[in-house]
């Protein structure tokens, strides 16, 4: 059975965890000079790679999708996101109330997608590639993009920087960064620009991702060169939520065929405790046909049929 196309607008809802109260982002970056990148550099490592100071997050809003190809489509949505940085994280999408379209959970042992209508369910051990498989070429994890929304961009930024020139307002870095899977080992992402703002916050990153077989550049294709897929993520604006320091507000991802999405927050809170696992469990109905995409042994579950996906 080929895996339902699930389009970049539910792979943006993985960035929902941006913003909260109570402390839960680093320290605004103090301003340093416009004419000194490093300073920025300095800047934003110091105030924007530090962990949350809560352990768990719930965040609720909107995300507008666009396609171009193969036919131009726009649609919205609205999601629930809640979790934990170190422990599951569940998404809810839906198209209005009582219409959802997906529910998905990530967790130590990969990704789970489960359409409720069709009543069939996607796993993949790697939740980056996982993502791909389903046509969300979206390049990182769950438990990445909680950090990265909640102000911690530790991830995705490497300790140094290989040139820096002016842009976004600030500076434009050039790096080589290879994002790490949960395990530490190296995963399929990279990160080649970062551009801050003069205050030394992200408002700019760039890099590529692996394709699914039948992407990437025709180049690459032709060539038998490793397929890649281009993204770039803006984070739009910067908003201050009570006494603290501001948050991302809107965010863009784009990929290089011309999809794109924009989240929008409209309510976010960050938890003092971690959620429940019985609140983070996502739970199949009988019935549920369940697709390895990774090729590994489905979970075997009473009435649960299961079927592999090379």
């Amino acid at each position: 059975m080929t895996p339902q196309r699930l389009p970049l607008f539910v792979a943006l809802a993985l960035l929902v965890v941006t913003g909260a109260t109570l402390g839960c982002a680093p320290r605004m970056a103090r301003l340093p000079e416009p004419t000194d990148p490093a300073a920025a550099w300095a800047a934003m490592r110091r105030d924007s790679c530090a962990p949350p100071a809560r352990p768990a997050m719930l965040a609720k809003g909107s995300l507008y999708y666009t396609r171009v190809l193969p036919a131009r489509r726009t649609n919205r949505t609205q999601f629930t996101m809640w979790g934990d940085f170190h422990g599951p994280m569940r998404l809810d999408v839906s198209a209005g109330i009582g219409t959802s379209l997906a529910h998905i959970r990530e967790d130590g042992d990969g990704l789970t997608i489960f359409h409720p209508e069709q009543k069939t369910a996607y796993t993949h051990a790697d939740p980056v590639l996982g993502a791909t498989r389903l046509g969300m070429p979206f390049p990182f994890s769950l438990a990445q993009l909680a950090r990265v929304c909640a102000g911690d961009f530790a991830g995705l930024v490497p300790e140094t920087y290989e040139q820096a020139e002016p842009g976004n307002n600030g500076f434009t870095y050039a790096v080589t960064h290879r994002l790490a899977h949960a395990d530490g080992q190296a995963g399929t992402t990279d990160v080649r620009r970062i551009g801050l703002d003069r205050a030394g916050r992200p408002v700019l990153i760039e890099g590529t991702v692996a394709a699914a077989p039948d992407e990437g550049s025709a180049e690459a294709r032709q060539t038998g060169g490793p397929l890649r897929r281009f993204w770039r993520l803006e984070i739009n604006t910067y908003e201050k939520v009570a006494s603290r320091p501001p948050l991302p507000g809107r965010l863009t991802l784009a990929m290089d065929d011309g999809e794109a999405g924009v989240l929008r927050i409209t309510a976010r809170e960050f938890k003092v405790a971690p959620w429940p696992p019985r609140a983070t469990g996502l739970e199949l109905p009988e019935g549920t046909r369940v697709y390895r995409l990774d090729g590994a042994a489905a979970p075997q579950e009473p009435g649960t049929p299961a079927t592999h996906e090379d």
